[in-house]
């Protein structure tokens, strides 16, 4: 009696176990296809997708890629968005690069990219959360959303005039400057430095994307300080001119 009590027991025991190990591996099914994204590259804040009224509402959605082709994703980067209300999310893009937010978001939004101490933002607001969406960010128009980690060097000229105020090449005497110590610092940190050749000439090498404070000291002159925004492409060479003391 003992021993079939026992054995009942047993099987029991092992069809629960089946049942509770069956429903935990479906909901975890469901849950990793919830949040697995799909058709990188796509608008999502379409009608019958995840616009108003979809299948799960997104207010924020789009994809990071390597470069404007679109040549591959760029997983691991950092999107930072705020909305009109100063709501601000954070996300990361996933193995496809894309990213996207159920959090209730008003346009127009403010947006940056960052990824391994480069940064990248709009220009402007962008009035709609579909980053992907015709006209957008796609191939052809805006080019895709991307940070690229091909840092190119940024160059330059520092000249000297003997002007106290703002120097006028038609009136001043203006001279290339040598030995001026020139600076690129980010949150108080230099990260990039060098010095002015015989020509005024300078080069930063492979200056990662990211918005910087510029600097040009020499002495004898006052020193010349401003917020500088280095770009992805289309770096234009600096021309900066120091007025003696």
């Amino acid at each position: 009696m003992v021993h079939r009590f026992l054995k009942y027991g047993v099987c029991f025991f092992c069809t629960a176990v089946f049942l509770v190990h069956g429903i935990l591996a479906s909901f975890a099914d469901e849950k990793d296809e919830d949040a697995v994204s799909h058709n990188a590259g796509k608008d999502c804040l379409t009608i019958g997708c995840h616009a108003s009224g979809g299948w799960k509402r997104f207010y924020l959605a789009g994809t990071i890629y390597t470069d404007s082709e679109g040549t591959a994703a760029r997983a691991g980067a950092q999107i930072k968005a705020e909305d009109a209300n100063g709501t601000t999310v954070n996300l990361t893009s996933d193995a496809l690069g894309s990213f996207f937010s159920a959090q209730s978001m008003t346009a127009p939004f403010t947006i940056s990219v960052s990824f391994r101490g480069r940064k990248v933002k709009m220009p402007g607001t962008a009035s709609i959360g579909g980053c992907n969406a015709d006209g957008c960010h796609v191939v052809g128009s805006a080019g895709r959303v991307h940070i690229s980690t091909n840092d190119i060097d940024l160059t330059g000229t520092v000249t000297g005039t003997d002007a106290e105020n703002s120097p006028d090449a038609r009136t001043n005497n203006i001279t290339p400057i040598s030995g001026a110590k020139v600076s690129l610092s980010l949150k108080g940190r230099i990260k990039y430095r060098t010095t002015t050749g015989s020509a005024g000439a300078f080069t930063l090498k492979k200056v990662k994307a990211n918005e910087y404070t510029l600097k040009v000291a020499r002495k004898g002159y006052k020193a010349y300080k401003q917020s500088y925004e280095m770009k992805q492409k289309d770096v234009s060479s600096l021309e900066i001119t120091l007025n003696k003391k």
